[in-house]
């Protein structure tokens, strides 16, 4: 009688996960479709499989931390001709992986030779043996679609957005140091000249900066602080609560994706100012615009409004609509499209920013 194994996956995304698969004939099969029957067990299904179906084909094991590092055998991964429970969606975003992502992730890694910080999903991407990876690791989240797609989405959101402070900064610096690329950093990820470079510079009382305002108010209640906030920020928060409707301590997600201002070494050194002078903002959109249609009038609208940049710019991987983009314009916004390595709106999007921080 064969021997029966146990397989047992956490189905949690890319966040304390572990998936199986079978590599059969080349194709990448979810170990559930060899099960003879499965278990659910608290926070686990296990599958049991007779051992004799799969004696001559390599398991894979794919997991997570709860912190979204991930382990996974790359070398075996990469000889996957194919995933065959992929939806027509996921195979388009697939092409867009070879098209877009893969030249974003090389580029990347060439600027900067020194290497960066980021999230654990996208660090996985860029440090692995067989690079680059043939499959976006969120691809291999076998029990949803959905899951599926939105790990990708995250994934390349981010890609997108170091990629084009990286490509900043290239023309800015001569030589670049380790590149910190975190949300609601007490730094900066970079300085050119004047300005400093913010990545998703966080206004969301209870984790900007990495806990400021809980060093001082002793807590995150705005109302009842031991040391005055900054005027600037008051002022901000005035006009989110004007815009959008939420006082500070309901504010969620005003985290512009690029800022540029004027140098400063951490936020310590922005709350001591006075004023917080936003030259720049950038907003970056990587997928059609159908998908970010919303945005314009819930995100990129009131965020002109509430951060009063000098400047602002959306940069879209995809093309804009013109009537869109003429609207934007008329409120001093500026579309940039086909932001991507060797697209029309790469060297553009670079012209544009030098001449915003030459101009007094």
């Amino acid at each position: 009688m064969s021997r029966v194994g146990e397989f047992c996956e956490r189905w949690r995304g890319f966040r304390g996960g572990r998936y199986y698969y079978v590599l059969d004939n080349g194709y990448c099969i979810p170990i559930a479709r060899y099960a003879v029957r499965s278990v659910k067990k608290l926070d686990e299904v296990c599958y049991y499989v007779n051992e004799s179906k799969i004696a001559d084909k390599a398991v894979l094991e794919i997991s997570s931390s709860n912190s979204g590092s991930i382990s996974i055998p790359e070398e075996l991964v990469n000889k996957c001709a194919d995933l065959p429970y992929l939806t027509d969606l996921e195979k388009k975003f697939l092409r867009e992986w070879y098209e877009y992502y893969i030249p974003m992730l090389r580029s990347i890694k060439d600027i900067a030779t020194k290497g960066i910080g980021a999230s654990p999903i996208l660090q996985s991407h860029l440090e692995v043996k067989y690079f680059p990876p043939k499959y976006p690791f969120s691809f291999f989240i076998s029990y949803s679609s959905d899951a599926r797609l939105k790990s990708f989405e995250v994934l390349t959101r981010e890609i997108h957005e170091v990629w084009i402070s990286l490509r900043i900064l290239k023309e800015f610096t001569r030589e670049m140091d380790y590149v910190q690329f975190r949300q609601s950093s007490a730094i900066p990820a970079a300085n050119i000249g004047n300005y400093s470079l913010w990545y998703e510079f966080d206004f969301t009382p209870h984790t900007m900066c990495e806990g400021i305002i809980q060093y001082y108010c002793g807590s995150f209640n705005v109302e009842s602080c031991r040391e005055p906030l900054p005027p600037w920020l008051l002022q901000l928060w005035s006009r989110a609560q004007a815009v959008l409707g939420k006082s500070p301590r309901n504010l969620q997600g005003l985290r512009p994706d690029i800022m540029l201002i004027q140098t400063a070494s951490s936020c310590y050194d922005l709350f001591k100012s006075p004023t917080l002078s936003i030259k720049l903002t950038i907003e970056c959109k990587n997928f059609d615009y159908e998908y970010w249609t919303e945005d314009v009038d819930n995100q990129i609208i009131p965020y002109k409004e509430i951060l009063q940049p000098e400047r602002m710019v959306v940069a879209s991987l995809k093309p804009v609509p013109q009537d869109v983009e003429k609207r934007l314009k008329s409120l001093g916004i500026e579309v940039i499209d086909n932001v991507y390595p060797q697209g029309a709106g790469e060297e553009k999007l670079i012209e544009y920013v030098k001449q915003v921080l030459s101009s007094t």
